[in-house]
């Protein structure tokens, strides 16, 4: 029942921010609509990463995983930022 409890949680949580992310594409928040969406996008991310990919419960190695992935994608990042 617990597992069951967590996906509920999870899903009633990505709905909300499927709704956060609607209310704000009908918001005129000029620059910020960008920082908006991202923000929400990268809420989302955590959710799936959680409760999908059991991150929360998992291992040292999964954890490890996801840190060397993450770096990885900031080092790409900011090499395409330094080549403009």
């Amino acid at each position: 029942m617990n597992a069951l409890r967590k996906l509920t949680f999870g899903y009633f949580a990505l709905l909300i921010l499927l709704a956060l992310t609607v209310g704000s594409s009908l918001l005129d928040l000029g620059g910020f609509n960008s920082s908006v969406n991202l923000a929400i996008a990268a809420a989302k991310a955590v959710v799936i990463a959680l409760l999908f990919m059991h991150l929360a419960g998992g291992g040292i190695l999964p954890r490890l995983a996801v840190a060397a992935a993450g770096l990885w994608l900031a080092i790409l990042f900011g090499l395409t930022v330094i080549g403009r």
